[in-house]
């Protein structure tokens, strides 16, 4: 995990509307960065990443635990832009318009990019495993899947990204019709 928020913070916001404007500020970018890995989008991403920032507000008067407040925060984003894809993917019907990731052309087949070609479950297991540092029984709970459903997406998605990688990577309306 690359950021941090006080625990005083985390439990000041349970009742004072400022101190839950400042830990939603603060957690934006993390919870940003974990749709976007998700949701290949951007504006779906962004509405994912508010609809996050939305659930996390509501319910954090009843999360008990202040340490619990992270793998919490990571399973609520996972969720929101796991529903985010899925809606973008049933409405696909013309060419994707999104504004590529990486501006450098020599660098646009780069993992990063390989991932958002993953078909969702394996995508979003990708994403919550290393790039939120989540466990598997973390990511299955935030997924609504088995632990061990967890580990088969994480070993699909990693024969499939050395796929991606080494032959070039597929149109991400085909990756839509896998996922």
């Amino acid at each position: 995990m690359n950021f941090s928020v006080e625990r005083s913070l985390i439990e000041r916001a349970r009742g004072d509307r400022e101190a839950l404007n400042d830990l939603i500020e603060r957690i934006w970018p993390e919870v940003y960065r974990v749709c976007i890995g998700i949701v290949r989008d951007r504006m779906a991403a962004e509405d994912a990443a508010q609809e996050a920032c939305a659930s996390i507000a509501r319910g954090i008067p009843s999360l008990h635990e202040a340490g619990a407040f992270y793998g919490w925060m990571y399973r609520i984003a996972g969720r929101c832009a796991v529903d985010a894809e899925k809606t973008r993917c049933r409405n696909v019907h013309q060419p994707e318009r999104d504004v590529p990731i990486v501006d450098d052309t020599a660098a646009s087949i780069d993992l990063h990019a390989a991932i958002l070609k993953l078909p969702l479950a394996p995508r979003a297991a990708v994403v919550l495993t290393y790039f939120a540092g989540l466990r598997s029984s973390e990511v299955a709970a935030a997924l609504h899947v088995p632990s061990p459903t967890v580990r088969f997406h994480l070993m699909l998605a990693r024969r499939r990204l050395r796929e991606l990688l080494s032959a070039g990577l597929t149109g991400t309306q085909e990756a839509c019709e896998r996922a």
